[in-house]
């Protein structure tokens, strides 16, 4: 039987504190629209009281997370029990977006984040702090969670960042971070889609999605020309 409280206990902060990965999930308004998941790592998250929580949003190749915050706010957050007792909490609650520049983030960045991300290199991997407001906790048994291993965080992602350019970092958002698959604003810095830059960005993105169809057309149409004129033989 799930059980449901207004705020984070301190059993249940200690728990958390513990786990090395934890799953984010957003909605757009429209009905028909994608449902976001996305798991995270990293040691993300923050907890500041019992209601309130901070999340690391690191660089990536979509913005469904931030679009939908940016659209409606809602965001559920869930943890599950990998080793000892079973266990799942989910998270219900808004969040806010702050990105690098804004006061909010910084102050939060410099309180939180900076020990480990501070580094030039590595924060390049920072997009923003998500800043979550809770209004329900809830608890189920957990039991049908597997047993699993935590080995280590995978530094790829990082690692691949360290190297990037700022006008890299800033072409790579505006390439695949303006829009959210349903064609919600992410409204990240620089990713206007009314902007001519984003707007030029967008396109191009569109023009790499068509390529390989449109090759694909080409090639399919000069075969079927290619057995036409072997047939009329």
């Amino acid at each position: 039987m799930g059980a449901f409280r207004e705020a984070l206990t301190d059993a249940d902060r200690e728990w958390i504190s513990k786990q090395k990965v934890y799953f984010v999930s957003t909605a757009p308004l429209d009905g028909g629209g994608h449902v976001n998941l996305s798991p995270k790592g990293y040691d993300g998250m923050h907890i500041l009281s019992g209601t309130r929580l901070l999340l690391l949003d690191g660089r990536g190749s979509g913005c469904e997370t931030i679009a939908h915050l940016r659209e409606n706010k809602r965001i559920t957050i869930m943890l599950c029990a990998f080793e000892g007792s079973p266990r799942i909490v989910r998270l219900f609650g808004t969040g806010s977006v702050h990105e690098p520049g804004s006061p909010e983030f910084d102050s939060l960045f410099e309180q939180h984040y900076a020990a480990e991300w501070k580094d030039p290199g590595r924060f390049n991997f920072v997009r923003s702090i998500i800043d979550v407001r809770l209004h329900l906790v809830g608890q189920s048994c957990g039991f049908g969670v597997p047993f699993m291993d935590f080995k280590a965080d995978r530094p790829t992602l990082v690692d691949y960042m360290k190297g990037k350019s700022a006008d890299s970092l800033m072409s790579s958002r505006r390439r695949n971070n303006t829009l959210s698959l349903d064609g919600i604003p992410s409204f990240l810095n620089g990713t206007d889609p009314t902007s001519a830059a984003a707007r030029k960005f967008s396109l191009g993105s569109l023009a790499d999605r068509l390529l390989p169809w449109i090759g694909g057309a080409a090639l399919g149409a000069a075969v079927a020309l290619a057995a036409a004129k072997a047939t009329l033989k």
